[in-house]
């Protein structure tokens, strides 16, 4: 379907809500806050009553992004609220952005807008605005709000550039590309500041935090046949420690960025006999085929997936069994 047919279907629907509902996926980084939050602000100078949802809390290292005050993980906002579009943003499937049962009690069925970038997307939405070229789904957002001729202020600013930075790791994995930092340079001259935003990307952990992935570092498994490199994080590391599992997010990324191997694989343990995989690339391996093989998703560099079982140490490298 033609993208400006597209940009312009969803900002019909948006301009045209009676009340919109916003929602960011769980566990939330700066790309799906950023494309939410930019959108929770569009609304606001528009005037369109909004709502914005996100089934966990929001971690304070986002605290500086206008818009992310006004989340709530109350998911009586689905029941609660008439809303006659649902605008979800950086998620493959409803599964995945944690609202496929509270839809259920909406009560009335709401049209989706279905914003992302990631090739595993299942195109749920009744309008979908999925660029799988683009770096992040806060560039898919900014080329919406382009295509139509939207004046991007500020404070959306602000948030469509955190999400190019999260998912480029400013500007230093393959997500980055010329429309990237394109749409960068155009948001630092509406004022955001890449040097204040980065600051709040990177310098962020704390000493116990960076102890946890000095454990995580100790663990690595190299298997040189698959050309794989594994780790482990369970949660009597994170008791140890003092720390949640926001703060092991990020050694894929980094592991990703310093290793010469094909794969990066992190296993973390999670409540609930569950645990979650982190798959990273920097070569030519498509890791969301390995990850929607195993429930979950993401794109061809970056992908990940949450399964029942536990974690193996084997003489190839870490597992799930």
């Amino acid at each position: 379907m033609d993208t400006r047919f597209l940009h312009r279907t969803a900002y019909d629907a948006l301009t045209h809500a009676s009340r919109v509902l916003i929602v960011s996926h769980p566990k939330p980084d700066g790309d799906t806050l950023g494309a939410a939050s930019a959108m929770v602000n569009f609304c606001r100078t528009h005037n369109i009553p909004a709502d914005v949802f996100c089934l966990d809390h929001i971690p304070e290292q986002y605290s500086y992004m206008p818009g992310t005050e006004e989340y709530t993980n109350d998911p009586s906002i689905f029941s609660s609220q008439p809303h006659d579009v649902l605008a979800v943003f950086d998620a493959g499937d409803l599964r995945y952005a944690g609202i496929a049962e509270l839809i259920t009690s909406m009560p009335t069925p709401p049209r989706i807008v279905n914003f992302d970038h990631h090739v595993t997307n299942e195109r749920f939405g009744a309008v979908n605005v999925v660029d799988v070229k683009a770096s992040s789904t806060a560039e898919v957002v900014y080329d919406f709000f382009r295509e139509n001729g939207v004046e991007v202020s500020r404070e959306m600013s602000i948030c469509l550039l955190t999400g190019i930075l999260t998912d480029t790791g400013v500007f230093s994995n393959a997500a980055t590309t010329w429309t990237s930092l394109e749409a960068a340079s155009d948001l630092l001259r509406r004022g955001a500041k890449i040097q204040e935003v980065s600051k709040k990307l990177i310098q962020n952990k704390t000493v116990p935090a960076l102890r946890l992935w000095g454990t995580a570092f100790a663990r690595l498994k190299h298997n040189r046949e698959a050309g794989v490199a594994s780790t482990a994080v369970f949660m009597k590391d994170l008791d140890e420690e003092q720390v949640d599992g926001e703060h092991a997010d990020g050694i894929s990324n980094f592991l990703n960025s310093v290793l010469d191997v094909k794969v990066v694989l992190v296993l973390k343990e999670m409540s609930g006999g569950f645990v979650k995989g982190s798959y990273r690339t920097t070569g030519d391996t498509d890791v969301s085929a390995l990850a929607k093989a195993l429930g979950g998703g993401g794109h061809k560099k970056a992908a990940g997936f949450t399964v029942a079982g536990r974690i193996v140490e084997t003489a190839l490298g870490w597992v799930v069994q």
